[in-house]
């Protein structure tokens, strides 16, 4: 069979004869459950059933391996480049904004972050080791904090 087929009725239930008829003893009734046709259909909707989910798990497994094989900034610049489309907007210019804004940030974080972090640190450790300073001035910030308070409360007052 090509493809899933999501009908999950019993197969060909209708179109075979019923054969076996059990009768109670007892009560003298009939009953037409025809049990080996019906573990037989059980079968093949179980495996029908695995088929399919087998076939949907690949593909749900291949696409999360093409997201970690692939860099992150391809991914989000075809998702970014579909939606503008759907939305309409001008597309050229849109691809031109995204590659710079992937330029700058890749500049930033590639380039920059080994130049960052080394100079917080040397700034740090001369802070505190060489001049004998803190690292924070708590005064500093206090007062910083109470002339943010002073304008918020003026604004509210207006």
């Amino acid at each position: 069979q090509q493809g899933c087929n999501w009908n999950w009725s019993w197969p060909n239930y209708d179109q075979q004869p019923r054969r076996t008829y059990y009768n109670n003893q007892r009560t003298g009734q009939q009953c037409n459950f025809d049990l080996p046709r019906f573990f037989r259909n059980l079968g093949e909707t179980v495996t029908r059933v695995f088929r399919c989910t087998t076939k949907i798990s690949s593909l749900f497994f291949l696409i999360f391996m093409f997201q970690l094989l692939v860099p992150s900034f391809l991914v989000k610049m075809v998702v970014f480049a579909a939606l503008a489309s759907v939305v309409g907007l001008h597309m050229p210019t849109l691809l031109a904004g995204a590659i710079m804004y992937t330029g700058v940030n890749m500049f930033v974080h590639v380039m920059l972050q080994p130049v960052i972090l080394p100079a917080l640190l040397f700034f740090a450790v001369h802070k505190t080791v060489v001049r004998g300073e803190p690292l924070v001035d708590r005064n500093f910030w206090l007062t910083r904090l109470e002339d943010l308070k002073r304008v918020v409360a003026d604004i509210r007052a207006m």
